[in-house]
């Protein structure tokens, strides 16, 4: 890497040399938890430009990688340990963003990994998804969260493997389907979808495409 990058403030201290970006773009495909990782296996993400604030750069980015212009997109943490970078001092504004399963990333070095798979990421970042897994699971049942991953209409079938895949675990179909509208997050379309055989699914949204608290109701029963 050549020798690392130093700045010093104005007071003579060291101070960081430049400010990144990286998101943690996170969506549910072949039913598992998958996160987009970009050339060498990193996240999407690069410094922050002039005039730019953190989430600025974090739609810019993932615009840039993905082609997607709306989508579920919060900070999660800075990084700023010493050394995390072997550039310099680089701290990283980390974000969140959640897609929709057919999103295809417009970098064609970029791979969607699973996020309990023992792939190597560059720097600290399997650190920074584990936060962002965290994230997801700790607001799942309590805010429209899975609404990056479930935009438009769907069958509670669809959603209840969206939770099922963030939450690692198993729910009993009709248990859910109660928990998920007791939420007050998701309302009926008055539409029905065909799925093979059976009579046709009825189909749900998300009330808000903006993050909004719901009534806090969890999951209790296991199948």
């Amino acid at each position: 890497m050549g020798v690392a990058w130093t700045a010093t403030n104005s007071e003579g201290y060291l101070a960081p040399v430049a400010l990144r970006v990286d998101v943690v773009v996170l969506t549910v495909r072949e039913q598992a938890l998958q996160v987009l990782t970009v050339g060498g296996r990193a996240l999407p993400g690069g410094f922050v430009g002039p005039g730019e604030d953190p989430a600025a750069t974090a739609r810019r980015k993932l615009r840039e990688k993905t082609g997607v212009d709306r989508a579920y997109l919060e900070q999660l943490a800075t990084f700023g340990r010493p050394g995390r970078d072997p550039r310099g001092w680089i701290p990283t504004v980390a974000h969140l963003a959640l897609v929709p399963p057919d999103t295809e990333a417009a970098d064609p070095a970029a791979a969607w990994v699973g996020v309990h798979g023992d792939a190597p990421l560059q720097l600290d970042h399997r650190e920074i998804v584990a936060t962002a897994v965290e994230r997801v699971r700790g607001k799942l049942w309590w805010s429209n969260v899975a609404v990056g991953v479930l935009p438009g209409a769907f069958p509670l079938s669809d959603a209840r493997t969206v939770y099922e895949a963030i939450a690692q675990t198993t729910y009993d179909p009709a248990t859910f389907a109660r928990d998920l509208k007791a939420t007050g997050l998701v309302a009926p379309t008055g539409e029905r979808r065909s799925e093979g055989r059976g009579r046709p699914a009825a189909l749900y949204r998300f009330v808000s495409e903006r993050p909004v608290w719901g009534a806090g109701r969890r999951k209790r029963v296991r199948a």
